[in-house]
């Protein structure tokens, strides 16, 4: 179906009728319609970004799901342009798999996209391990913790191995790390 205005696509997606992936296309035919062709250097930035993900081998469902968290951003931002009720955005990630297989290269990837789109300011990955995180003594984890999200504070904070922060018994301070990281 052929929408003519934004809010008739919006109202479509509210009721089901079409998928997120699906509005964003319908939107992005109607802004080449009444930009006349513009090019936008922003949307050639963001191509290139996806045709650099599409280039990585396999990862076909990971390619897909980008693709669809890029399109729920756009739908939300052109949402709050014409001052329509907008979904929060919480992008918190879980990237699992067998050493090797890209999930820091996806990470990376999508921190380009999301500079791109003007999610993060910077974009940038800071890649920590359980004792980048976790200190040795009493008070140490919490700085040790908030000097990290500092660093990253504009771009993603990847936490390889993440679950090992769980594993310590009861004299450990991973757990420690991660109340500072909810409550970040």
């Amino acid at each position: 179906m052929s929408y003519v205005w934004p809010q008739d696509v919006l109202t479509a997606v509210e009721n089901g009728e079409i998928s997120v992936t699906q509005a964003f296309k319908s939107l992005q035919e109607m802004d080449n319609k009444t930009t006349y062709h513009k090019v936008d250097t922003r949307q050639k930035r963001i191509e290139e970004i996806l045709f650099e993900l599409d280039n990585l081998i396999g990862l076909f469902e990971v390619k897909k799901l980008v693709r669809e968290v890029y399109a729920f951003i756009e739908i939300q931002r052109r949402r709050a342009q014409e001052k329509l009720n907008t979904e929060p955005l919480v992008l918190h990630m879980i990237f699992k798999g067998n050493p090797g297989t890209g999930k820091t290269t996806v990470a990376r990837i999508l921190g380009k996209i999301l500079r791109e789109i003007g999610v993060l300011n910077r974009g940038h990955l800071i890649e920590v391990e359980r004792a980048d995180l976790v200190g040795e003594y009493i008070g140490h984890t919490a700085q040790k913790t908030r000097e990290q999200l500092k660093k990253a504070y504009g771009g993603i904070l990847f936490i390889d191995e993440a679950y090992s922060l769980a594993r310590g018994g009861e004299k450990d301070f991973g757990k420690e790390s991660i109340d500072v990281l909810v409550s970040a």
